[in-house]
């Protein structure tokens, strides 16, 4: 498979079936969340990620992956994408998770949460 394969299969339809579910849901605050998530994940894991890369701690086979014109730095698009598609399905799932009422804290003596 290839990685535009894996992330179309494993996260783009996963957050498009959440975006479904969610689309009434989200609020400005929601998507001024998800942003920085994203920002902080692609800021955050850029630097390691090319570092690895580049000690060849890792590779991305030629095969799998879009070709040279596609690379930033020493990690090609999909790995870019990854980040931002892995933060946002992570923002979604925790959202969606929050209206599932079991689990819920509950509220302590005080009648806080």
């Amino acid at each position: 498979m290839t990685y535009s394969g894996f992330l179309l299969l494993f996260l783009a339809l996963p957050i498009a079936l959440l975006l479904l579910v969610l689309r009434r849901r989200l609020t400005r605050f929601h998507r001024l969340g998800l942003g920085l998530v994203c920002l902080i994940a692609f800021v955050y894991t850029t630097p390691w990620d090319n570092y690895a890369a580049y000690k060849t701690l890792w590779s991305f086979d030629p095969a799998f992956v879009w070709g040279p014109p596609f690379w930033i730095g020493y990690l090609p698009l999909e790995e870019y994408l990854f980040y931002l598609a892995e933060a946002v399905f992570v923002c979604l799932t925790v959202v969606a998770l929050a209206r599932v009422r079991w689990l819920a804290p509950e509220p302590d003596d005080e009648g806080r949460s």
